[in-house]
């Protein structure tokens, strides 16, 4: 027997619940006094926010939508605190190592290849990307998604592709973005998205060319404030505030980086040691391959020894040196060949260099900001501020960002592929 269940009233949002079968979760359909709506989230990552930024009074409409919802005291990002691999986790609920986006550039020992997120040739084979992102998952379970420049979202997993997409581009706006969203947001129930994700990369993009308190990159904040506000008034207008869910999440935060932080390589290891280094991922941090040709075991060996001996050689050294067997169980960055065999750790804001490359007495260091570093860093710290029906208004203890693909999971009504989460889709708010 179908049970259907509707309370209108013109001009208010309400709810009706669908019972279609008996031994699944009852459908969610809202109603905003003209048109029925599935469960939705609007899902937006502003790339390198710092979670302290939230409390400079230059974010009002952040804070309006953390006032009338939730914000975290902070969400920790997963290691390393690095876009793609941080982009992964928030939709697939996986960490670094389980679903293999390792950084933005890396070597894959066993594909002799590899990945560059600037190079669709080189990034877009579903090979390459582990894991379901939520936007398949709702694709695979009859809902539709769409995804705007999200990094991973034209890759084609199993066959699926997110119904409504929009690739990678520099040349698209903030409020480009939104008025693509909004434009779905008012598409017939049969085609309108119930999961849509919007990647805004300006803020980090400015934190890595001036800092990230600069006045360049927070103006940059308080422009994707402004637009955020913007969305805000357009889902008022439209009778949704009580109907869509808003989340807005950074991947990581950032660390001012100068020259008075920096490491020389060629003070520490001896030339014969640095030409055993054929490549470097992972920046700032050094994830260290030998060249094919060496004895792999025996190079490293040799490098691990040589940066120990460095260590030694200084009162503060700023980093720390893991073989992969030994990086430590809480990174969750050990179990796949993807990551290089030996890795080297610089202390928040610090960098490597070489004398050789680099006088600090006549050049500037560049990036002035960077990420990357130990992901339960302050600096690291990502911020999330969310509002939506299925929300209780609160301020939520601190939370890995694994957690976040069984959240849009459970608003979906989704059943979740396997992930890392740990609170079923429920985070915790502090009773403090």
């Amino acid at each position: 027997m179908v049970l259907f269940l509707v309370a209108l009233v013109t001009g208010v949002a309400t709810v009706a619940v669908v019972q279609s079968r008996p031994t699944q979760p009852l459908p969610i359909i809202y109603n905003n006094g003209t048109h029925d709506f599935h469960p939705t989230v609007i899902f937006i990552s502003l790339d390198g926010v710092v979670n302290h930024d939230l409390d400079l009074s230059i974010t009002p409409h952040l804070s309006r939508l953390a006032k009338e919802g939730q914000r975290a005291h902070w969400m920790t990002p997963s290691f390393p605190p690095i876009t793609f691999p941080n982009h992964w986790s928030l939709v697939t609920g996986l960490s670094v190592e389980a679903h293999g986006i390792i950084g933005n550039y890396f070597f894959d020992p066993a594909r002799n290849k590899s990945f560059n997120y600037k190079s669709p040739a080189d990034s877009w084979d579903a090979d390459w990307w582990g894991g379901e992102p939520i936007w398949i998952t709702a694709e695979r379970q009859q809902k539709t998604a769409g995804v705007i420049m999200w990094p991973g979202c034209s890759s084609v997993f199993y066959g699926v592709q997110p119904s409504l997409s929009v690739a990678y581009s520099d040349n698209v706006s903030f409020d480009d973005k939104v008025d693509i969203a909004l434009g779905w947001l008012d598409l017939p129930l049969e085609d309108r998205p119930q999961f849509v994700g919007l990647y805004v990369p300006e803020i980090d993009q400015k934190g890595h060319a001036y800092g990230p308190y600069a006045s360049q990159t927070l103006k940059q904040l308080q422009m994707a404030d402004g637009t955020i506000g913007r969305l805000l008034k357009e889902i008022d207008a439209r009778n949704l505030t009580n109907i869509v869910h808003i989340m807005v999440v950074s991947d990581h935060g950032m660390s001012a980086t100068d020259k008075s932080r920096l490491i020389y390589l060629d003070d520490g290891l001896t030339q014969e040691e640095l030409d055993l280094i054929w490549r470097t991922e992972n920046f700032p941090a050094l994830a260290i391959r030998p060249y094919p040709h060496a004895d792999e075991e025996q190079a490293v060996d040799t490098l691990y020894r040589a940066f120990k001996r460095f260590q030694g050689q200084l009162d503060e050294p700023h980093f720390e040196v893991y073989k992969r067997k030994d990086i430590p169980d809480r990174f969750r960055f050990r179990n796949n060949d993807r990551i290089a065999p030996l890795f080297v750790l610089p202390d928040p804001g610090w960098n490597f260099v070489k004398r050789s490359e680099f006088d600090p007495e006549h050049d500037d260091f560049h990036p002035r900001g960077t990420h990357g570093y130990d992901n339960l860093s302050p600096e690291s710290r990502a911020i999330f501020v969310a509002r939506g029906p299925t929300f209780e208004p609160g301020v939520l203890k601190p939370f890995t960002n694994t957690e976040l693909y069984q959240v849009m999971s459970r608003v979906l009504q989704l059943e979740p592929a396997p992930n890392h989460g740990l609170l079923n889709g429920k985070l915790e708010l502090d009773s403090y």
